[in-house]
């Protein structure tokens, strides 16, 4: 007899709600809050002062909604909840975990999730579908469960708990849409505070998802490909990336924030140089058992691969990523330039499988997908149906 099967699904960035630990009032998810408050999604950092900051929890999956009388739609993961109930997997336990934190938390809390749900459903079998940022985490635990990132050993913990392992749209080496949105932001209906550059620059897991070094590219006015360097921290500083920009607003701190600033960015650099070198690390002892795994990625979408580096001085850095950039500095590049192959958000060269998951026979399929359609389309639930059936 065929066993029961429950799963896990692990959400991606933006996937779960957020809730004001004090008062338990819904941040993001709440639709009044994202389009018309002035809450932000800012993270306190020790040391400095983030204007509006508090802290918030991981509460429960985005769920599909509409918004303003159908005028707006905001898609989230329903489909692939209702399409996993129809095959017959009525048990699914979404993963809540706070994406804007050191990915290692997720991580921790996936190990958690899995322990639980096995604790519950002894003589289930577990599959695990997860999407995005969460394919990142979970990737990870396959391999080294929930070791940290300084002194992980290959154990392969996590892949020994699923019977079944569905990866898509993942950012195995990050996306320069994030260093964008640290100098930018970006802005939900009326609430401009919501994910200021201030936010993204103040969340732990943006310098996870920055592209690891060599791939965090910009272009000059000639078209010129240079790297950033982003895992030098100096660098941050002496050319003032993300905390130490104009467009975050901390310029007039005191000496000691100016410090804190220095060693927050140090500390998750070096974390981030170390979680992509693990990622990358060929296999030294493969697992005993290799589970089935099944990876979706889109293609043929226009997505940001890197921007154009304007530098007018030695001390201020200008990118640009959006046509009015263009127009207001007269740059005659052509803006489309910014744009390479990908799903949309993350660009081909981030979605191409590492080589570890590419020994343990990954079957790997392409569709020409956006970023959220390369798990929730019609033709992706028929692959998921026969994978899993």
């Amino acid at each position: 007899m065929k066993k029961k099967q429950v799963a896990i699904f692990v959400p991606g960035y933006y996937g779960t709600t957020l809730q004001d630990e004090k008062t338990g009032k819904l941040i993001w998810g709440d639709t009044k809050e994202v389009l018309f408050g002035k809450k932000t999604l800012a993270l306190p950092i020790e040391g400095i002062i983030i204007p509006g900051a508090s802290v918030l929890k991981p509460f429960s999956l985005i769920n599909d909604k509409k918004i303003l009388g159908g005028l707006i739609r905001e898609d989230a993961y329903d489909k692939t909840i209702s399409h996993l109930n129809k095959i017959g997997i009525q048990t699914i336990y979404p993963l809540a975990w706070d994406w804007r934190r050191d990915p290692a938390l997720g991580i921790i809390a996936l190990s958690e999730l899995v322990k639980k749900t096995k604790s519950l459903h002894p003589d289930s079998s577990l599959v695990l579908i997860s999407h995005s940022f969460g394919s990142l985490i979970t990737s990870y635990y396959l391999r080294y469960g929930i070791q940290d990132f300084n002194k992980a050993k290959e154990n392969w913990e996590g892949i020994n708990h699923f019977d079944k392992i569905i990866l898509s749209a993942t950012p195995f080496r990050g996306l320069m849409a994030i260093f964008r949105n640290m100098h930018y932001g970006i802005k939900f209906g009326l609430n401009h505070n919501m994910q200021t550059a201030l936010a993204f620059s103040s969340f732990e897991s943006s310098y996870y998802l920055l592209p690891p070094p060599g791939l965090d590219l910009v272009q000059d006015e000639t078209g010129e490909l240079h790297s950033l360097d982003l895992h030098n921290p100096m660098k941050w500083k002496n050319n003032r990336y993300g905390l130490f920009h104009d467009n975050c607003g901390l310029s007039n701190e005191s000496e000691t924030a100016h410090e804190a600033r220095i060693k927050f960015i140090d500390y998750h650099i070096a974390r981030a140089r170390a979680f992509h070198q693990l990622m990358d690390a060929p296999i030294e002892i493969k697992p005993k058992i290799v589970k089935p795994i099944l990876y979706l990625s889109g293609h043929g979408q226009k997505t940001v691969h890197h921007g154009v580096w304007l530098k007018k001085n030695a001390s201020a850095n200008i990118f640009l990523y959006y046509p009015k950039h263009f127009k207001k500095w007269k740059i005659t590049i052509n803006p489309e330039h910014v744009y390479g192959d990908g799903d949309s958000t993350v660009p081909d060269f981030s979605l191409e499988l590492p080589s570890f998951l590419k020994e343990l026979k990954t079957k790997e399929i392409r569709l020409k997908k956006t970023h959220l359609n390369v798990l929730q389309s019609i033709e992706s639930q028929k692959i998921i149906t026969a994978f899993l059936i």
